[in-house]
């Protein structure tokens, strides 16, 4: 699959769970920018992507392609810290694709009901 075009990319340093987001386009190029302000290049291959912000190699992202989705690492040279990442395109519904919050007061099994 193509990831040319517009992505929502979910981040998170630390893999706190708490995530930030922007948008990301990737261009035919192999270039790509941030909806803030950063840019670089991207490299996609046999369901696996790559990119890494210039001009000088500060944060690289790397992960896995599958469908209309992305996940993977990510690490930032400059400050030494690591993280999570996650992306989906606009064919994803956005109330698929948004973290949701549970309230601590319940609590759900891996099937999405509440522990007995």
């Amino acid at each position: 699959m193509s990831i040319v075009g517009q992505w929502t990319l979910f981040y998170s340093y630390g893999c706190s769970g708490s995530y930030n987001q922007t948008t990301v386009t990737f261009n035919n190029n192999g270039t790509f920018k941030t909806g803030d302000g950063f840019s670089g290049q991207w490299a996609s291959l046999a369901g696996d992507v790559q990119w890494v912000y210039e001009p000088t190699p500060s944060a690289v992202y790397s992960g896995n392609v599958i469908g209309g989705a992305m996940n993977g690492m990510m690490t930032n040279f400059h400050i030494g810290a690591q993280g999570c990442w996650y992306a989906t395109t606009a064919k994803i519904p956005a109330a698929f694709a948004t973290e949701k919050k549970v309230d601590q007061a319940e609590h759900l099994d891996s099937s999405g009901g509440k522990k007995k």
